[in-house]
């Protein structure tokens, strides 16, 4: 039985907004009680539209922000309690893979010094073996050991994510969190990188965080997946089991959004109406409700549903999500 890596209980993470020069700064609230856990070979999905709050929950597992409220375990201790030692060994634990292959690499370093960095700011790695410690990983990763003294701006998009995982594996980590790992590639690209993080997570006993909005990459990748919507997690389950029996009426028009490359098969598209609502003024009620087309304003509109299991392992928070979907 597999045991739980890291999980997080009711987190919440506000960031002070001021609406004007004069004005009281307002809480922005990107993450609002979130409750999750990854286990130890895991790799579990986190999906939603742009400012869900998808990346500042991988930053809070990072531990690169720190939660107003709630407490994130790693390893069954709480992260705001480890000693500086411990800290900079979680750090060797959890790594990163960013969304921009051309920004997240510095133009100023050569690729070899840019992956070997990490050893050596954490004392993993000898001078007489780092350079070697480093092609092994390039050539891992399906880069050219020979390229060791080259720059970013010498690369594709596609080398340059290589460089960035290569950098990830450097210091032998236990999850990654992956944030849009594809989405700046080309789709022959993506698969590419898609199939080498399989692999890697094979071979390394890896665990993933996977941030996308492409729930067809979630779909091949990961064993369960989220749903967050302004700043909690709407529906949480087997990812078989959520995209095959979904409970909740968001999880519904994002399915319904994945392109459909079967000749002759037909899927209704949902249009959601208007914008996601500002998370410095979420409406009351269940916050998916001035989108939803089942919403129902004597219950919705003033009720938050809380996130329950309707099935074994399948959370949703609707408040009438069974009557829906079953």
């Amino acid at each position: 039985m597999n045991t739980t890596l890291i999980e997080t209980r009711d987190v919440k993470k506000f960031f002070p907004v001021k609406t004007g020069p004069f004005a009281r700064s307002l809480p922005l609230k990107a993450v609002n009680g979130v409750s999750l856990r990854l286990d130890t070979g895991e790799t579990l999905g986190l999906a939603g539209e742009s400012g869900s709050g998808k990346s500042t929950l991988g930053k809070l597992l990072l531990g690169l922000l720190r939660p107003d409220e709630g407490d994130i375990h790693f390893l069954g201790r709480p992260l705001h309690s480890l000693t500086r030692d411990e800290l900079l060994s979680f750090r060797t634990m959890v790594q990163m893979i960013f969304q921009d292959p051309y920004s997240s690499l510095n133009p100023r370093m050569q690729i070899g010094d840019i992956i070997g960095e990490p050893m050596r700011i954490h004392g993993l790695s000898s001078p007489s073996r780092y350079r070697e410690q480093v092609v092994a990983l390039m050539e891992r990763v399906g880069l050219v050991g020979d390229h060791f003294s080259r720059y970013p701006h010498e690369f594709s998009g596609g080398q340059r994510q290589r460089i960035g995982i290569a950098r990830a594996l450097a210091v032998s980590p236990r999850l990654i969190i992956a944030d849009e790992p594809v989405s700046a590639l080309d789709l022959s690209i993506q698969a590419q990188i898609i199939n080498l993080l399989q692999e890697l997570k094979t071979e390394f006993s890896l665990s993933f965080l996977l941030i996308a909005h492409d729930l067809s990459v979630i779909r091949h990748m990961c064993d369960r997946i989220a749903i967050m919507y302004l700043g909690a997690i709407v529906e949480m389950g087997r990812t078989v089991d959520v995209f095959n029996g979904f409970l909740h009426p968001y999880t519904e028009a994002l399915l319904s959004a994945i392109p459909n490359v079967v000749q002759g098969a037909r899927k209704q598209r949902i249009v959601l109406t208007g914008d996601i609502p500002s998370p410095l003024a979420p409406p009351p009620g269940c916050p998916f409700h001035t989108r939803c087309p089942h919403a129902r304003p004597d219950t919705c509109a003033l009720l938050v549903p809380s996130l329950e299991e309707k099935a074994p392992g399948h959370y949703a928070a609707c408040h009438f999500s069974t009557e829906l979907f079953r």
